[in-house]
């Protein structure tokens, strides 16, 4: 009996491992982040910032972002990347599916471009559009893989989520890990994971 209890307790243990912290480039669980500027909040109404400003914004684009979690667990694997860091992504750059989305090069960054000059409005963000964006942040985790070989996965996260938004020479030192855009979706991503990506 103590048999069956122990084999039950490893395979729940595996279990939790592999759906609750994977991913190729850090672990989000552990990370600590001060969340998002002020000003990201007082964009969506919020009079506060911080963590509290970033997970407020996250439960008002969970419904929203639910429907796209398939496809964010497909991608995710794919390219060795958190659901939840691309539900993080998705939540900062495309709130509540209000804006208007051009998945490409936006200053040597990438993401979503709110310019109704030039781009039209997506109701419906596809899994090549969200591979894309997830390959793209590879590529600059990637290169700060490269840049900075002796730094963490954590790290590279990091680096690679503010050079996602910066472009590839932003970070030049672990002084600049820690850029709005990265602290916003970190601490969204943060939220996601609790809530099941």
């Amino acid at each position: 009996m103590s048999v069956l209890w122990l084999l039950l307790g490893l395979l729940a243990l595996i279990d939790s491992s592999e759906s609750g912290n994977w991913g190729c480039y850090g672990n989000i669980r552990t990370l600590d982040t001060p969340g998002a500027a002020c000003g990201v909040g007082r964009r969506r109404g919020l009079n506060y910032c911080g963590v509290r400003a970033s997970e407020r914004m996250a439960e008002i684009d969970l419904p929203y972002l639910l429907r796209y979690q398939p496809v964010m667990h497909t991608v995710g694997q794919k390219y060795c990347v958190d659901p939840a860091v691309i539900a993080g992504v998705m939540s900062r750059e495309s709130p509540g599916g209000s804006v208007l989305v051009n998945v490409g090069t936006v200053d040597n960054g990438i993401g979503v471009v709110q310019d109704p000059g030039h781009y039209i409005p997506t109701t419906w963000i596809s899994e090549s559009q969200l591979s894309r964006m997830t390959e793209v942040l590879t590529v600059r985790i990637k290169e700060i893989q490269r840049q900075f070989p002796t730094w963490t996965p954590d790290q590279y996260l990091r680096g690679g989520l503010c050079a996602y938004v910066g472009g590839p020479g932003y970070v030049r030192s672990t002084q600049d890990l820690s850029c709005d855009f990265c602290n916003d979706v970190l601490a969204r991503a943060k939220y996601f994971k609790r809530h099941g990506f």
